[in-house]
């Protein structure tokens, strides 16, 4: 299976991500920002390889994410 890797602005802190732990359910809230996702949204989400997940709203995406690479 191939994995996706997120390509990132320059400035983009992955420290700031708030993973969520892989039997949490997931939050209405961007991983970075912290901002709501509403219910119509479709935030960006990736997942670790144990399981735990992060997702960005709208506005973090545009802001921050250059592409994906896929490997």
């Amino acid at each position: 299976m191939s994995k996706g890797v997120l390509k990132m602005r320059d400035g983009f802190d992955w420290k700031r991500v708030a993973w969520g732990a892989p039997d949490s359910p997931q939050r209405a809230l961007c991983s970075y920002c912290h901002g709501g996702i509403g219910e119509d949204d479709v935030p960006l989400m990736m997942w670790g390889d144990d399981g735990s997940m992060m997702q960005l709203c709208e506005p973090c995406i545009q802001q921050w994410v250059e592409g994906v690479v896929i490997k």
